[in-house]
């Protein structure tokens, strides 16, 4: 487990918030408390303590007659609340609206959260289709999909380079995704502008992401739409690569270069 600095009371928040990322990231059946043991290193006692505190502040909540653990109620207000804020979110909704109208098509709002691209936003086309990170909070790691790569191909070189290294062990259980893979992927991003999956990640689905640049700043987001692959030409990816980079140029001016939360490598 990474602890910020050897104070007990850094330590505590430390362990607080490794608890809330994995009952944030497990299925929805949540995780009992041996999970939490296993894969916090802490002993029965301290968990069972941080949990109950937890639970009594509606952080988490129990289910399964009290044998697993899921986010609780309170959080869901905190996310609304966030959700409202002056961030990226809400300076994107209006394109994502106006996308979603034009195309029909699934639109995904993506950001960075270290070395991971996270799905902050999405709304649903007329044809549903699956996506890599399945819902809000879903997320890949840097490398993996075209809205990953949208950010990462436009990174600084030491940057994306330490970050693929980083990423490989995971990236690599991605089918068809090697090194080399990211690398053809990396290049052909930052030579288009956009990037592009035409369904080798997931059958039957493309995608096509643009990068969202704050002012004076390096990629902090990206916006795509998904599709279904066999609706692929050159005539429609040229159309929604233009919807995409008219809309990301409307977004760009509006965004403050001093929000440290866009350009901070965590979730906007």
């Amino acid at each position: 487990m990474t602890q910020t600095n050897g104070k007990p009371g850094a330590q505590l928040i430390d362990r607080v918030v490794l608890i809330l990322d994995l009952v944030a990231n497990a299925r929805d059946e949540g995780i009992t408390l041996k999970d939490f043991c296993d894969l916090t290193e802490l002993n029965k006692a301290t968990c069972h303590r941080i949990l109950s505190t937890l639970v009594g502040h509606n952080l988490l909540a129990k289910v399964d007659k009290g044998r697993r653990y899921r986010l609780g109620t309170k959080m869901l207000v905190y996310g609304a609340k966030a959700a409202k804020g002056p961030g990226l979110r809400s300076q994107c909704q209006p394109a994502m609206q106006r996308l979603a109208q034009l195309t029909g098509e699934t639109v995904v709002l993506m950001a960075r959260d270290q070395d991971d691209s996270v799905c902050i936003d999405r709304l649903d086309g007329e044809c549903l289709v699956q996506t890599l990170t399945g819902a809000i909070g879903g997320y890949v790691p840097l490398g993996v999909g075209p809205g990953s790569l949208a950010m990462l191909s436009f990174l600084a070189d030491d940057e994306r380079d330490a970050i693929v290294a980083r990423n490989l062990p995971r990236i690599g259980t991605y089918a068809g995704m090697t090194e080399k893979r990211v690398r053809e992927l990396i290049d052909e991003t930052s030579t288009q502008g956009f990037a592009l999956d035409r369904g080798e990640l997931l059958v039957g689905v493309a995608g096509v992401s643009v990068p969202i640049f704050a002012v004076e700043s390096g990629p902090v987001a990206s916006l795509g739409l998904t599709f279904l692959s066999a609706r692929l030409t050159p005539e429609l990816l040229d159309k929604y690569v233009n919807l995409l980079k008219e809309e990301v140029g409307r977004i760009a001016p509006n965004l403050n270069p001093l929000d440290r939360r866009l350009t901070a490598p965590g979730r906007a």
